[in-house]
């Protein structure tokens, strides 16, 4: 697959003008060692980690949490309605698999009433969680399409909450979704309201930098814990740039196993390329779609996925959403993907075999964007 380096050079011998924009360090730097969990810590205490769809550390972070893993302690994989099989945990957890009670949450399985938000969505929670002493979360801040951001209490919503509690949540809210955007964001507004009403009494966030390793880390109360990495967060991961841009060439390594992944390069990098302007994706996608549904998905129009979401089904609705905003963006932009993978089937986007091919649909001024699955440019 061409990379960066490569294209960058063949933009220059192109004579076309471009911006690169990336991740920056960490403003401030603050490691897991730092961070003090509670120790005493009386009656049953349950810890909620992201599945392995999320990179955290998790064994560091189980070193970390010893004091609040003893003999009344489980932990729960948050899963959201992603599949998760008993291999995956062995794997995440290494050793700990025999010192520490896990467990995976299942969107079908026992959840209890917490609540209801302000805004009418009622909140069911893995019973197993809810009904612990002392309740932990740990997530990993970073760009997310819709959230603003990962980590904070979408440990909670999605990763504990019920199917049903899930799908009224997504299908509510993903529309109003904006990446890098917290306060006026009602998808993550939502989410947050969900946490409290959860009874969340501690939360580890941690903020990784592009190499995957820990460059900022908070414990503490659950809201001030994950508003001190977002400030982190956004510093390394949302850029500003100077106005809208004709095209962009979006590199969506290494979020690019596949094309259900790299698409959130896209919804990243789409608001500040102007509206009928073009985009290229650089995506190796070994993994193809990623999944039979999503490919089907895929090779559907848009109104097609529109009325397959209203249709009132209640299975894994996300798949569905990210293909309908994949679309929405074909429909506005001129989209290429420079991939290794054949993507048969894909409509509403040209697949370029070539980097001559794909560096021949930019036009205009240029943004480069690297890391594209974490990097959100904001126009200013």
């Amino acid at each position: 697959m061409v990379g960066f380096e490569d294209l960058v050079k063949r933009l220059n011998v192109l004579g076309l003008r471009f911006d690169v924009v990336g991740p920056a360090a960490a403003n401030v730097q603050r490691g897991l060692e730092l961070v003090k969990p509670p120790c005493e810590v009386s009656g049953e205490v349950a810890v909620a980690v992201p599945d392995h769809t999320r990179p955290v550390p998790l064994q560091r972070v189980l070193e970390l949490l010893t004091p609040l893993l003893q003999a009344r302690s489980r932990l729960i994989f948050a899963t959201g309605s992603h599949p998760m099989s008993v291999g995956d945990a062995f794997r995440l957890l290494g050793g700990w698999s025999s010192r520490v009670k896990h467990e995976i949450h299942d969107s079908l399985g026992p959840h209890v009433h917490v609540g209801t938000t302000s805004r009418g969505l009622s909140v069911e929670v893995d019973e197993r969680f809810v009904s612990a002493d002392f309740k932990v979360t740990v997530g990993v801040v970073a760009p997310h399409p819709w959230a603003g951001f990962s980590g904070g209490s979408k440990v909670i919503l999605p990763g504990l909450s019920s199917l049903r509690t899930i799908v009224e949540h997504h299908l509510k809210w993903y529309s109003a979704g904006k990446p890098g955007v917290v306060e006026g964001n009602p998808f993550r507004e939502e989410i947050e309201e969900a946490g409290k009403l959860a009874g969340v009494d501690w939360a580890l966030n941690i903020v990784l930098d592009e190499e995957g390793k820990v460059a900022h880390a908070e414990g503490g109360e659950p809201s001030e814990s994950f508003r001190k990495c977002i400030e982190v967060a956004r510093s390394m991961y949302v850029r500003p740039v100077d106005g809208l841009y004709d095209s962009a060439l979006v590199f969506a390594d290494p979020l690019d196993l596949d094309l259900y992944q790299a698409t959130k390069a896209l919804e990243h990098a789409a608001p500040v390329v102007e509206k009928g302007g073009s985009l290229v994706l650089v995506a190796s996608c070994p993994r193809g779609y990623g999944s039979e549904e999503f490919r089907r998905l895929a090779s559907m129009e848009s109104e097609a996925i529109e009325e397959f979401l209203r249709s009132g089904w209640k299975g894994n609705i996300v798949p569905a959403i990210v293909a309908l905003r994949m679309k929405e963006i074909f429909e506005r932009y001129s989209v290429t993907v420079l991939t290794e993978s054949s993507l048969e089937g894909l409509k509403g986007a040209e697949l370029a075999r070539s980097a001559q091919e794909a560096l021949s649909r930019l036009r205009g001024r240029v943004l480069v964007v690297k890391r594209g699955g974490f990097t959100v440019p904001q126009a200013r």
